[in-house]
């Protein structure tokens, strides 16, 4: 029984921050197998035309195509140093997959209670703000790769694979490209469905964080 009242929660506020924890974790447990081995690519593959749109307007403008198993081709449009026509660059399923991580985990949040007073309008402005992260962490992703063929100073030992001719990207652009690669592979999307959850869930946000400055 000691055992019992030791792992029970103290104070009412405690209670409220474990039972958002344990939501949050059960709905990832469901949620997210399925989102990643079959959410995500269905997203991805109707956001294939949204995309090229933006990554045109961003100046890879040869369009995207299907590829095997899930990948997108780019068809950048960017000349090959040797002549042998444009780059046409491979951006692999589990690279999509990361990019839209932030959907099952805005949704985990969501759900979990306190839950927002209106849960489907945040459902959909999160869902709004999640896919223009996607379309911009992808461009950030393909700039970031094509950033070393352009600008060989910037590329590992041994120089990029892959060389391009054209005018060398400039060396701030370069490194905002390279950056927000991993940035959009790695932290931006827990950081906005986080933040996206306080904005969207105030009665959440003040129920949970409030608390917790409270004690503080």
């Amino acid at each position: 029984m000691s055992l019992f009242k030791g792992l029970a929660a103290r104070t009412p506020e405690e209670a409220d921050r474990r039972r958002f924890g344990v939501w949050v974790g059960l709905a990832l447990i469901v949620i997210l197998p399925a989102w990643w081995f079959g959410g995500a690519d269905i997203l991805t593959a109707a956001l294939r035309p949204v995309a090229a749109v933006i990554l045109g307007l961003f100046g890879l403008q040869g369009g995207i195509v299907a590829g095997a198993e899930g990948a997108w081709i780019v068809s950048t449009g960017l000349p090959l140093a040797d002549g042998s026509g444009t780059l046409d660059y491979t951006v692999a399923k589990e690279v999509l997959r990361r990019l839209m991580l932030g959907v099952p985990l805005f949704v985990a949040f969501m759900i979990a209670p306190p839950r927002a007073q209106r849960p489907v309008q945040g459902v959909l402005i999160g869902g709004a703000v999640l896919v223009v992260l996607f379309l911009l962490s992808l461009t950030a992703f393909l700039w970031g790769e094509i950033a070393p063929m352009l600008n060989p100073a910037l590329a590992p030992a041994g120089g990029p694979p892959t060389r391009l001719t054209g005018e060398p990207l400039n060396p701030l652009l370069a490194q905002i490209a390279i950056v927000g690669r991993y940035v959009g592979m790695s932290v931006a999307p827990l950081i906005v469905s986080i933040v996206l959850w306080a904005v969207l869930n105030p009665r959440g946000r003040e129920a949970l964080l409030g608390q917790i400055e409270a004690e503080q």
